[in-house]
């Protein structure tokens, strides 16, 4: 994989360096745990390779674990994640083709 300046793949054994992602197309927005953030022109798949802690939550979304606070269903029966994102609470509705894989996730992480 080529390098990029701000994005060197992460260490087996050290903090995670990136908080969450957001993807739009062939880009990537980076957002660090220190608050800096960093657009990129490498694919989420790519970022999530690099960085393997994080946990794909859709097409367009990876976050690092550390931020999912809790998870329920809502009104329409579907799987909701909460995220403590920025000093607030986030909720992500989970796409039906996921379900699956993130509630297998989360039981690992036991949230």
């Amino acid at each position: 994989m080529k390098p990029t300046p701000y994005l060197k793949p992460h260490q087996p054994h050290s903090q995670p360096q990136v908080s969450w992602t957001l993807a739009e197309g062939n880009y990537t927005h980076v957002y660090f745990h220190d608050g800096s953030y960093y657009l990129s022109a490498i694919t989420l798949g790519t970022i999530c390779q690099r960085f393997p802690y994080l946990v794909r939550l859709s097409k367009q979304l990876a976050v690092d674990p550390e931020l999912i606070v809790g998870r329920h269903r809502n009104e329409a029966s579907q799987l909701v994640v909460v995220l403590a994102v920025e000093g607030s609470q986030q909720e992500v509705v989970i796409p039906r083709r996921r379900v699956r894989e993130v509630k297998h996730l989360l039981r690992q992480l036991a949230v």
